[in-house]
C-alpha cells in the first residue's frame, strides 16, 4: 500500500480529555484527514467494530477510563492488523510496554506541528518511528 492522501486516510482518536480530543480532531481535520473520535477506549472499540471502512491510524491516550490505550490497540489490531498506532501520554516513553510497542510515542503536551509530523511519519513508515518533541 502506498502513502494515502490525507482525505483518503481515516484516523480514530481515543482521548478522555475533551479539550485534547477536540484539539486533536480539529488539527487533523484541518489537514483533510477523516477523523473518528471517542471519549474512551471502550467507545473507540465500539466505533472500530461498526465502522466498515479501513481505519489507517489509531491515535490513543494511554490512561483512559473503561479501557486503556494498550488494551484498545490490542483489541482493534486483532481485526485490523494493518492499522498503525500512535500512543499519547503525559508520562515518558518508558511507559511503553515492549509487547505492545506502538508505531510511535507522542508525549503530551505537544504542539500542532509535532502531532502532524508524527502522523505523517507513521502513515508513511513500515515500522516504528521517533516523533520529535
Amino acid at each position: 500500500m502506498g502513502v494515502l492522501a490525507p482525505q483518503d486516510t481515516v484516523i480514530l482518536v481515543a482521548e478522555d480529555d475533551p479539550v485534547v480530543r477536540n484539539l486533536v480532531r480539529t488539527m487533523l481535520t484541518k489537514e483533510s484527514y477523516a477523523v473518528l473520535s471517542a471519549k474512551d477506549g471502550a467507545e473507540a472499540l465500539e466505533i472500530s467494530e461498526t465502522f466498515t471502512d479501513p481505519i489507517h491510524l489509531l491515535l490513543t491516550d494511554v490512561q483512559m477510563p473503561r479501557m486503556n490505550g494498550w488494551d484498545l490497540a490490542e483489541a482493534i489490531r486483532k481485526r485490523r492488523p494493518d492499522m498503525k498506532v500512535i500512543v499519547m501520554s503525559g508520562y515518558t516513553a518508558s511507559v511503553i510496554r515492549r509487547e505492545n510497542r506502538p508505531d510511535a510515542f507522542l508525549r503530551k503536551p505537544f504542539v500542532p506541528p509535532t502531532l502532524l509530523e508524527c502522523v505523517q511519519k507513521v502513515l508513511a513508515s513500515e515500522g516504528p518511528v521517533e516523533c520529535e518533541q
